[in-house]
């Protein structure tokens, strides 16, 4: 009997070998023969003796006293969990689509908002003034004061609209100009009137055009209560793409009717050349140029013309601010001493749908 326990303890002492050798790496717990239990690494083992490392320093057990070797609950735990496979990387999640590209108005890099009132101006623009008409009103005022006081006034209203190979134009007019000495008070200019322009294209490839001029007025310094002129004109439109500019020369045929102080005639016969000129200088700013000259076909001596220029700033949306000269001569019905005047003024413009 003595023989096999002896052989049974060596059995369990090589276990105890192979079990202290393949949990080297882990805490232990040893329970001995009376009962006690010691926690900790084993350092080394034989068939005799184990070395414990522990809290207290290192422990030689003889192999004997000990009955039951168990693994550290937590450090087995590790281990196992140390053992098992790597789980799989989990996916990278997918990359969030791009936003989808803003419009103008909701992009950061849109122009800034426009002023409320801006807004305000193009509904009440659209809701009030005919579609495809364009309208703008113009005036300036001037005051001089040396040894005499001059004073300027003037104002414009023009209207226009174009429609396939047609073209309408109007401007109403009042301009008065005054001169103080000495307490006294003498018109130098005061007239008012309409001009109406009427154009048809030959083709939409042509320069070519017809155009009809009518216009009337009335001058109080010249003693003209009524002038009415009407003109046939055959005009070729000279286009110079490159420079943004285009100049109209127009003659033709003419008739002025004349209810003026001191004048008898009351129908003139007359030939007449239109000529104007516009130039998109750049975006901000325009020059516009016009010049008419009316002979009296029965006295060639007799004759009107003006000449009209005029530099235009586009300030704001709403407004232009334009330097205007204005000549003219009129020899036919002159019953005064007065046949030329002129004038340079500073002029403030809101357009309206204007182009």
């Amino acid at each position: 009997m003595h023989k096999y326990i002896n052989s049974f303890r060596k059995i369990a002492a090589m276990l105890a070998v192979c079990a202290f050798s393949c949990g080297a790496a882990y805490a232990e717990i040893l329970t001995l023969a009376n009962g006690d239990r010691i926690t900790g690494t084993v350092v080394s083992a034989t068939p005799e003796t184990v070395v414990l490392n522990t809290i207290f320093g290192k422990v030689s057990i003889p192999r004997g006293s000990i009955t039951l070797v168990s693994a550290n609950a937590q450090d087995e735990a590790e281990a196992k969990k140390a053992a098992e496979p790597a789980p799989a990387a989990a996916p990278a999640p997918e990359a969030a689509p791009a936003p989808a590209p803003q419009n103008d108005e909701t992009a950061p890099e849109a122009k800034a908002k426009e002023p409320e009132w801006i807004v305000e101006y193009r509904n009440f623009v659209k809701e009030n003034f005919p579609e495809g008409w364009q309208f703008r009103l113009r005036g300036g005022v001037a005051l001089k004061e040396t040894t005499s006081t001059n004073f300027t006034v003037n104002f414009a209203f023009d209207v226009k609209k174009e429609w396939d190979l047609n073209k309408f134009a109007a401007t109403a007019f009042y301009d008065y100009t005054s001169e103080t000495v000495n307490d006294i008070t003498n018109r130098t200019i005061d007239k008012y009137g309409i001009e109406t322009k009427f154009r048809r294209d030959v083709d939409t490839s042509s320069h070519w055009y017809y155009e009809n001029l009518l216009s009337y007025r009335r001058d109080t310094v010249k003693g003209i209560t009524d002038q009415v002129d009407e003109a046939l004109t055959f005009g070729y439109r000279f286009d110079f793409k490159r420079y943004n500019m285009y100049i109209d020369i127009a003659p033709g045929p003419a008739v002025r009717y004349v209810n003026a102080r001191n004048y008898d005639t009351h129908w003139v016969a007359m030939a007449v050349l239109a000529e104007s000129l516009h130039w998109d200088i750049s975006k901000l700013m325009v020059f516009e140029q016009s010049a008419y000259a009316g002979f009296n076909l029965e006295k060639p001596e007799e004759y009107s013309a003006y000449l009209k220029l005029a530099l235009l700033v586009h300030a704001t949306e709403v407004m232009d601010i334009a330097l205007r000269y204005a000549y003219s001569y009129d020899a036919i019905n002159a019953s005064s001493a007065q046949k030329s005047e002129q004038t340079l003024l500073l002029s403030f413009e809101f357009p309206f749908n204007w182009k």
